[in-house]
C-alpha cells in the first residue's frame, strides 16, 4: 500500500512541476510587462517552488530503492533530505522577496498593463489552490514530508495572490508604499513557513520525532497483554523519509514458555505495525528477570498447612494451598476452598488468576484447562510426584528443580 502511495506521490510531483513551470512563466511575463516588483517577486517564489517539487519527486523516487550493502538501512531519509532542501529554498525565496520589497520603497514604479496583471494573478490563485489540494492529498497518503511542505507553500501562494490583487488596485489609485508593504508581508510569510519546515526536516534527520497519539496506541496494545508483558521499559520511534521505525524494550513474565513467547511477540509486532501503514519495522526487545516472589498453588485433598496431603487430580481436590516463596524459602501460605463449580476450564483459570498464581501443581489437567492456564495466562504447570504426598515435600522438590 505505501509503495503504491509513493508512486502516486511521484506522479503528482511530476505533474506539479509542469504546472509550476507554466505558472512561473505567466507570472514572469506579467511582471516584466507591468514592471511591478510584487509580481516579479511572486514569479521568483514560483520558480523556487519548481526546484522544491523536483527535489520532492527525486527524493520519493530514491526512497523506494531497496537496502543494499552500502545503505543497509535503505534510502528512506533521502526524502527527508529533499524536504530540508525545499525548506531552505523557500527561505532563500523569502529573503529575495524581502529585499525586493525594501527596494520598492526607494523606487516606486507605476505599473503598466494592469488588466493583464490582474488576470494572471487570478489564474495563479486558482492554479495554486488546485496544486495545494493535490499535493496535500498525495503527501498525506504517502506520508511524505516534502509533498506536504510543497502543499503548504502553495497555500501561501493563494494568500500571496490575494494580497497582490490588493497591491495592483492600490497601484491603480496611486497609493504609495502599498506594493512595498505587500511584498514584505509575503516575504515574511514565506520565511516563516521555510523556517518551520526546515526545523521539522532537520529534527527528523537527527532522529528526533514525537507522535504522542501513536505512542499511546502502541502502549495500549502492550497493556492488553499484561499477562505476558509486565512492563514497557522504553518505547522509541523515529522517522526516516515517509516511513516510521520503532523499538520497544519490555519486561516479560518469567513463567512464559519460549514457544508462547515467540508466538505472542509476533502477534504484538503485527498489531503495532497494523496501526499505521507506514510503520516499516518495529522491533521488540525482551528482558526476562528472575521473579523476586513466586506464588505456588498446591491442590489439597486434606489439611490446610504444609503438612497437608496433596491431591493427585483436580477431581479429588477440595482446596488449594497458596504458598509464597521468597529468596528460596517459604514466606507465607494460606488455604482456600475450591467449589466444584470452579473446576471448569474458564472458572478454574479465573480462580487461579485472581489469586495471582505463578505455578500450579497438578498431573491430570484436561487439555482445555492446560491451554487456558499455560497459553492464555502464562501460568506454569508443575508435576506432582507420586512419592511426594505432603505439601512440604512438593515445595522442596520444586525449589531444587527451579
Amino acid at each position: 500500500m505505501s509503495i503504491q502511495s509513493l508512486k502516486e506521490g511521484e506522479g503528482i510531483a511530476k505533474k506539479s512541476i509542469l504546472h509550476l513551470i507554466l505558472l512561473g512563466l505567466i507570472k514572469a511575463f506579467a511582471g516584466w510587462i507591468t514592471g511591478m516588483s510584487v509580481i516579479i517577486a511572486d514569479a521568483v517564489s514560483t520558480f523556487a517552488d519548481i526546484l522544491g517539487v523536483f527535489a520532492s519527486y527525486f527524493g520519493l523516487r530514491l526512497s523506494r530503492k531497496s537496502a543494499n550493502e552500502k545503505f543497509e538501512y535503505g534510502y528512506y531519509k533521502i526524502e527527508t533530505l529533499a524536504a530540508l532542501l525545499i525548506s531552505l529554498g523557500i527561505m532563500y525565496a523569502g529573503y529575495k522577496i524581502l529585499m525586493n520589497g525594501i527596494n520598492t520603497f526607494r523606487v516606486a514604479e507605476e505599473g503598466q498593463y494592469r488588466p493583464f496583471a490582474i488576470t494572471s494573478t487570478i489564474i495563479s490563485i486558482v492554479l495554486s489552490y488546485r496544486l495545494a489540494k493535490k499535493l496535500k492529498t498525495a503527501g498525506e497518503k504517502a506520508n511524505s514530508l516534502s509533498l506536504i511542505a510543497n502543499a503548504k507553500d502553495k497555500k501561501i501562494d493563494i494568500f500571496a495572490g490575494i494580497i497582490i490583487l490588493i497591491s495592483i488596485f492600490a497601484n491603480y489609485r496611486d497609493i504609495p508604499y502599498v506594493e512595498g508593504v505587500v511584498t514584505i508581508v509575503i516575504a515574511l510569510f514565506v520565511l516563516k513557513e521555510g523556517l518551520f519546515s526546515s526545523k521539522e526536516s532537520l529534527f527528523f534527520l537527527l532522529d528526533y520525532w514525537d507522535d504522542p497519539s501513536l505512542t499511546k496506541q502502541i502502549r495500549k496494545i502492550f497493556a492488553k497483554e499484561k499477562d505476558l508483558v509486565t512492563e514497557v521499559k522504553k518505547l522509541k520511534l523515529r522517522r526516516a523519509g515517509t516511513f516510521i521505525f520503532g523499538e520497544a524494550f519490555v519486561e516479560i513474565n518469567p513463567y512464559t514458555g519460549l514457544d508462547e513467547l515467540r508466538e505472542e511477540l509476533d502477534l504484538l509486532k503485527k498489531q503495532v505495525e497494523d496501526l499505521n501503514p507506514y510503520i516499516k519495522d518495529f522491533s521488540i526487545y525482551t528482558h526476562i528477570s528472575k521473579a523476586a516472589k513466586v506464588r505456588v498453588a498446591v491442590p489439597m485433598k486434606k489439611g490446610n498447612s504444609l503438612q497437608g496431603k496433596v491431591a493427585a487430580t483436580l477431581r479429588e481436590t477440595n482446596s488449594y494451598l497458596f504458598v509464597d516463596i521468597k529468596n528460596g524459602k517459604v514466606a507465607k501460605f494460606r488455604a482456600k476452598k475450591l467449589p466444584p463449580a470452579k473446576k471448569t476450564p474458564v472458572e478454574f483459570a479465573n480462580f487461579l488468576k485472581k489469586e495471582k498464581v505463578n505455578i500450579v501443581i497438578d498431573n491430570q489437567l484436561n487439555s482445555l484447562i492446560y491451554y487456558n492456564l499455560r497459553k492464555t495466562h502464562h501460568i506454569l504447570i508443575y508435576p506432582n510426584f507420586s512419592d511426594a504426598n505432603k505439601v512440604e515435600q512438593t515445595i522442596k522438590l520444586l525449589l531444587i528443580d527451579t
